[in-house]
């Protein structure tokens, strides 16, 4: 496999499922402790609602709770302190209810549960729940219920959920696209959702400090005895020219820099590595466009509107409203007010 050895591939690996837990996501996840006591002292049970572009690290942020905290088992009759599921792709009461059942690890047959009716499954997702002593439950991709859902269905969900977290005693933590915030404005909704948080893209305008110590944790991390110099300002500025703010995109090519670096037989990465894994990626973008090779030309965008949803869109390819970034510019003129056109 490319000729890698085996203390690469776990460096590799490691790397990969690497995390850097910053203040802002400390401070989610004291939330969700917060909402794990309260289900311990009883009584209304608060919602979060999460949200962040693609690429922003919600997933990441999750998993790496779940590595923590949860009680990695698949037997039927395990605890599940926290119960990780889904929107369904085909979004009703019904389905809903059975994603809920199938990530609650039920011993019950798809067929059986089928033929029950939707009260009947919202009434075994709370005795699972008690059963396993689930004390937080993520709901992912909350946003195809904006997308995919009609408000009738909308309501039916948003009801047994409802239904679902006073029978249990259990929070929910709703997890999705930044135009997620839309849920928050319907009477179903708006009461239940009492913490809100959202997670961001890196802006070099308004906290460079943060991406650079981001930067710093990610070297630390990539296992080399000497830690590549990730935040010297040309490296760091051509990082973020790349990445846009996207901790995503991001990662995924530095993790293509330490491949590059492993088959070039090099100590660590440094900016030549980090210069031909650019070409390698971009391999249609010309040579005096590469940031490591012409530090003087980086220009830097950044995200300056977020993915939005259209409800009232004549066509269905319409609806979804793509995220914007900033103009293309120097350094100096994105960090000047005057130089922040979109």
């Amino acid at each position: 496999m490319l000729g890698l050895t085996e203390k690469q591939k776990a460096q590799l690996y490691s790397f990969r499922t690497c995390f850097i837990e910053y203040p802002e996501i400390t401070e989610i996840y004291s939330i969700f402790e917060r909402m794990r006591l309260n289900k311990s002292l009883g009584g209304e049970q608060e919602s979060l609602l999460l949200t962040g572009e693609t690429g922003s690290g919600k997933t990441a942020l999750i998993n790496n709770y779940l590595s923590k905290h949860q009680i990695l088992t698949s037997s039927t009759f395990s605890y599940q302190p926290i119960l990780n599921t889904r929107i369904p792709p085909k979004v009703n009461e019904l389905s809903t209810m059975l994603q809920l059942l199938k990530d609650l690890n039920t011993q019950t047959s798809s067929r059986t549960q089928r033929n029950r009716n939707e009260l009947a499954l919202a009434e075994s997702v709370v005795v699972q729940l008690k059963r396993k002593k689930t004390e937080l439950i993520i709901l992912n991709e909350v946003q195809e219920l904006i997308e995919f859902s009609s408000v009738k269905d909308r309501q039916a969900i948003a009801n047994t959920l409802k239904y679902i977290s006073e029978e249990a005693q259990v929070s929910f933590v709703l997890v999705g696209m930044p135009y997620s915030e839309l849920l928050a404005e319907e009477s179903q909704w708006n009461s239940r959702l009492s913490w809100r948080r959202e997670l961001r893209y890196f802006q070099l305008s308004k906290n460079k400090a943060h991406f650079i110590k981001v930067i710093k944790g990610l070297a630390n991390r990539m296992g080399f005895s000497e830690p590549p110099e990730l935040h010297k300002k040309e490296i760091a500025i051509a990082l973020f020219s790349i990445c846009r703010g996207e901790f995503r995109l991001l990662k995924h090519f530095l993790e293509d820099a330490m491949l590059t670096c492993f088959l070039a037989g090099r100590a660590t990465v440094d900016l030549e590595v980090l210069a031909e894994t650019y070409q390698l990626k971009y391999v249609q973008a010309a040579s005096n466009l590469n940031p490591f090779l012409n530090p003087e030309g980086i220009k830097i965008s950044e995200l300056s509107t977020p993915t939005k949803f259209n409800p009232y869109a004549l066509k269905e390819e319409d609806k979804i409203i793509r995220r914007r970034f900033t103009d293309a510019l120097p350094l100096n003129l994105l960090l000047s007010k005057s130089g922040l056109k979109t």
